[in-house]
């Protein structure tokens, strides 16, 4: 057994420090968690300090690259505020944060962000040594945040942002896994019934010598076509993927890809309320955070995956420089639904822009779980009737020489 010194903060709010025995440094924490306690900072009664430990043990371990989840950032954004609300500066923070962290590569960019601000640097221009880690709009909001005295409120509102794009995500995910699933065995099946099983019934019909009937005689020359033509299939396949990707590589087509994205059917609706529910998010939180609306506006298109919208969404801010509306320009596309331009209209006048913002991300959030819910209702039994309708002709073409054989040695014997 071990003995801890510990720095956290109880129920109340208050910060209070101890010494705790246990096994371990994990199982220190989790006792105090059990009391109730959010631990700031732990290390050894000796007195070395188990961030300093942590930083030598890490400098082995992240020469590599490594990857930061957005739930991740999300957490570290939580702890992060209920720190700085609770009184505790932000080098002292972080640091506590770093000893917590379960990735060793993000434990050990967060080190590093403490050593830079603790050199005098701002948490923002620290935050932005890493932009794949911290995009352009969590630097710009932290430092609104920072500029504003309101720090504590703009990490809370991100880690909101951060934790709903998550909950987005697996929902997708969720809603797609099981069509994904269908679609993969059906090409399973499908090749297993093209590549294995015909071929078996073609070499047992020759030995008969019997006429086949048509649909046995197509199903099986089908067959033939794609054994024959197996490589040639396969360099077509191999240049159309590579092709698409040559082609959506360069702007226009990148663009023009984009753009046809949102005329898809049945995927279109819902991939333009992903779009919106993300930029209105985004949006949302940086106008709350005290960002002006234009560097919001340009902020929140770089969140936008697809280039189409983003040159739409980009003229728009153009125009928005020169003195027009928001609502107005919107409403020059066809893009933006009417719902999403008169909300938007309403708040301009009425000053309560961030809030209309607010409305149209709920809004679109709920339409995103509904659409999301539905293709997968939709999806599913069209691709198990497909898979079965496949599966239903191959048997039919493969046991119908079968049938006519029976039929025909009844008919001799009689």
């Amino acid at each position: 057994m071990s003995k801890y010194s510990y720095k956290a903060m109880d129920a109340s709010g208050k910060t209070v420090s101890g010494v705790e025995e246990a096994e371990s440094k994990q199982s220190a924490i989790s006792k105090l968690k059990n009391q109730g306690l959010t631990v700031f900072s732990i290390e050894d009664s000796e007195g070395s300090n188990f961030l300093s430990r942590l930083d030598a043990k890490l400098q082995s371990k992240t020469k590599k690259k490594g990857k930061v989840k957005t739930a991740e950032i999300a957490i570290f954004c939580r702890q992060l505020s209920t720190l700085v609300n609770a009184g505790v500066n932000v080098l002292d923070a972080i640091s506590d944060i770093a000893v917590m962290v379960t990735n060793p590569y993000f434990s050990k960019i967060l080190v590093n962000i403490s050593e830079d601000v603790k050199s005098g640097k701002n948490l923002s221009d620290a935050l932005a040594a890493y932009p794949k880690i911290f995009d352009n709009a969590f630097v710009s909001m932290i430092m609104v945040g920072e500029k504003s005295g309101k720090l504590a409120r703009v990490l809370e509102d991100l880690a909101g942002f951060l934790e709903n794009s998550v909950k987005l995500k697996r929902k997708i995910k969720s809603a797609a896994s099981y069509p994904v699933f269908v679609g993969t065995f059906f090409v399973f099946v499908f090749f297993g019934l093209v590549l294995g099983i015909i071929p078996k019934f073609q070499e047992m019909f020759a030995s008969f010598g019997a006429e086949l009937p048509l649909p046995t005689k197509m199903v099986m020359n089908f067959s033939n076509l794609l054994i024959q033509k197996m490589p040639l299939f396969i360099i077509l396949l191999v240049a159309i993927i590579v092709g698409f990707k040559v082609f959506t590589k360069m702007p226009e087509g990148k663009r023009k890809w984009h753009q046809f994205l949102f005329k898809i059917p049945i995927f279109a609706p819902i991939y333009t309320k992903m779009i919106f529910a993300r930029f209105f998010q985004t949006l949302s939180t940086l106008v709350k955070s005290g960002v002006d609306i234009i560097s919001s506006v340009q902020i929140a298109s770089n969140t936008v995956s697809n280039t189409y919208v983003r040159g739409i969404i980009s003229d728009i801010k153009e125009q928005i420089i020169t003195g027009e509306q928001f609502s107005s320009e919107m409403d020059k596309y066809n893009l933006f639904p009417k719902m999403i331009v008169r909300m938007t209209a309403v708040g301009e006048k009425s000053g309560q822009l961030e809030e209309m913002f607010d409305k149209i991300t709920d809004y679109y959030s709920d339409e995103v779980d509904v659409a999301v819910a539905t293709l997968s209702s939709v999806v599913e039994p069209v691709l198990i009737i497909f898979l079965g309708f496949i599966v239903g002709i191959a048997v039919i073409a493969l046991y119908l020489p079968i049938f006519n054989l029976a039929n025909a040695m009844v008919n001799q014997s009689v």
